[in-house]
């Protein structure tokens, strides 16, 4: 049994033997013993996972050949061949549009991290780019993330440009103020799994009150002042108490987590951290924490943006948005097998939390099973620069949320720009990929009928 095996049974097994103890139940341990036994005593929950990567694709090499159901992504040069073996726990959506930008003004680089997981507009009057409204994730946070030690865990796989880039951040809060990315998987490790005080209990307790006293006597305060505040103050008042009440939800929980935790990843200081030659390294040990956090049920809502600069590792030791995105050109040109090595690559990497995911058993399945892993982009074809057939993948089970194993082609044979006549004007044929982020919504649960600008209201048809 692998460790983050054995650190699921061990948690469940306890909770499911202090059960028995409370019903007074006298069946023989023995065969309390068993996972299944012990699963079976509390179900998992479903889970959401998004992945955020740049740059586009390459159409020829993107789309898989083939129909709904009998579809091929190993061909040559594919994109996202890395899925094949998953292939029955894939959706490809082919024909997804970010509408709202078009018909309010903009699209490019800078539109799609504000919109993907938010469904808003961009909006610049702070003076950068923000969204009018939260994310996605953050709904489904607001309704099961309550009793998790964190109610959402949002991870950076690499800092692009400077640390407020919009390729940093695709988590909002209510009002569409950045939430703060953790970029050490280390630190981020230590945040879960903080350590055990075993030499005087009482003072363990006494500095966690002290903590939640202090945290609390904050809250108020933080909430007397929003009051006073209005426009930008505000927005970053609600950003600082949003902070507060994450930091309070981790204190009042942490004496409900019980699961024995793994071997801790090496230190990185700023220097290992800002090498671009250790990114794939750091990258997968940030897909380690996303594991261990789901297989302790540390939280149950992810999110990671993961743009790197350049690629040294796979012979593309250039600028991958200057020297390979903007200059793909038309078909034919060598350029675009590189962008096939960049996104191929990125798939790797979700395939790989896929395959950690999968190697935590859960009852008669396992964690990928009971998890919606959304993979997204900011354009679609980048030789046009737009935001329209952005490429989108759901992976994972699901719990059967949505039909898997599928390439849903959305608007087959239309141009979603026909007939449009310009930005802030409507684009009758786009797929608005609000209607996605509604169909996520209702699978966790999250009620409303839009989800971001309300122009677009309604679920993606075909997803069930």
């Amino acid at each position: 049994m692998t460790s983050l095996k054995q650190a699921l049974f061990n948690r469940r097994r306890r909770a499911f033997l202090k059960t028995v103890g409370m019903l007074g139940a006298g069946l023989p341990i023995a065969n309390l013993l068993q996972p299944e036994i012990a699963e079976a005593a509390s179900a998992p929950p479903l889970r959401f996972i998004s992945i955020f990567t740049p740059h586009g694709m390459v159409p020829e090499f993107w789309r898989p050949q083939g129909t709904e159901s009998a579809f091929d992504i190993n061909y040559a040069d594919a994109m996202l061949a890395p899925f094949n073996k998953y292939k029955d726990k894939i959706l490809v959506l082919d024909g997804l549009d970010f509408r709202v930008l078009y018909e309010y003004g903009t699209s490019g680089h800078e539109g799609g991290p504000c919109t993907f997981l938010t469904g808003s507009r961009m909006n610049k009057a702070t003076g950068t780019e923000l969204p009018d409204s939260l994310s996605i994730d953050q709904a489904i946070a607001a309704k099961i993330g309550g009793t998790t030690k964190l109610r959402s865990l949002e991870l950076l796989g690499w800092a692009e440009f400077a640390g407020q880039s919009v390729y940093n951040t695709i988590s909002f809060n209510t009002g569409g103020t950045r939430r703060p990315t953790r970029r050490n998987p280390a630190d981020t490790f230590k945040e879960l799994f903080p350590p055990v005080n075993t030499g005087d209990p009482q003072a363990a307790q006494r500095d966690l009150a002290r903590k939640k006293s202090l945290l609390d006597y904050l809250v108020k305060d933080v909430t007397r002042l929003q009051k006073r505040l209005s426009g930008t103050e505000k927005q970053k008042l609600e950003q600082h108490l949003q902070a507060l009440r994450d930091l309070e939800q981790g204190l009042v929980n942490a004496s409900l987590v019980t699961c024995d935790a793994p071997l801790a990843p090496a230190p990185l200081n700023a220097s290992a951290l800002g090498n671009i030659t250790r990114a794939p390294e750091i990258i997968k040990l940030q897909m380690d924490v996303i594991a261990q956090a789901i297989a302790c049920d540390l939280t149950r809502v992810v999110t990671m943006p993961l743009a790197v600069p350049r690629m040294p590792w796979a012979n593309l030791n250039v600028s991958l948005h200057d020297d390979i995105a903007h200059q793909i050109g038309a078909v034919g040109n060598p350029v675009r097998k590189q962008l096939v090595t960049v996104q191929r690559w990125f798939g790797e990497q979700v395939v790989y939390l896929m395959d950690r995911l999968a190697s935590i058993t859960e009852g008669s399945g396992t964690a990928l099973d009971n998890t919606m892993i959304l993979w997204g982009n900011e354009l679609g074809n980048p030789a046009e620069h737009a935001s329209h057939g952005v490429p989108t993948l759901i992976c994972g089970g699901t719990q059967g949320k949505f039909r898997m194993g599928r390439y849903l082609q959305l608007r087959p044979g239309k141009n979603p720009l026909q007939g449009w006549s310009g930005f802030g004007q409507k684009a009758p044929n786009a797929v608005a990929h609000n209607k996605l982020l509604v169909s996520i919504a209702h699978a966790f649960g999250v009620e409303g009928e839009t989800f971001g600008h309300p122009d677009y209201a309604g679920e993606l048809p075909g997803l069930v």
